[in-house]
């Protein structure tokens, strides 16, 4: 049976420095493999175009989200600098929509936010 969608998505869109992809696909694997042992992480993917990076991700709560930060501390500076951010949405309920528009604003990311009105998951 389906349950009532109530996690927290994040869909941000880079855009990949010169000469860094390689660079960014190898540190996105270790971030990937790293999310393999997060229980909160739902989804982590990572997809490519010649110059853009964009990354689907899912987490049962905040609480979650805030567990993989806190598993890939050591490579954001890293990563982020070969990465210019183009957007970002995060979608996820009343509650967490508050709390992650602190966290963002803690990272200095500007994001669209939506409210889950109605949805289910598996």
């Amino acid at each position: 049976m389906k349950r009532a969608d109530t996690f927290i998505s994040v869909y941000p869109l880079f855009r990949v420095k010169e000469g860094m992809m390689s660079s960014v696909k190898q540190l996105t694997d270790e971030i990937i493999n790293r999310g393999h042992h997060e229980t909160g992480t739902l989804l982590f993917t990572a997809a490519y175009n010649d110059s853009h990076l964009f990354l689907r991700e899912s987490y049962i709560n905040f609480d979650a989200f805030h567990a993989h930060l806190e598993t890939v501390k050591d490579l954001l500076d890293e990563f982020f600098s070969m990465l210019e951010l183009e957007n970002l949405v995060i979608v996820a309920n009343d509650d967490d929509t508050l709390k992650m528009k602190s966290e963002m604003k803690t990272l200095g990311m500007e994001a669209t936010f939506c409210v889950i009105d109605n949805g289910f998951s598996i």
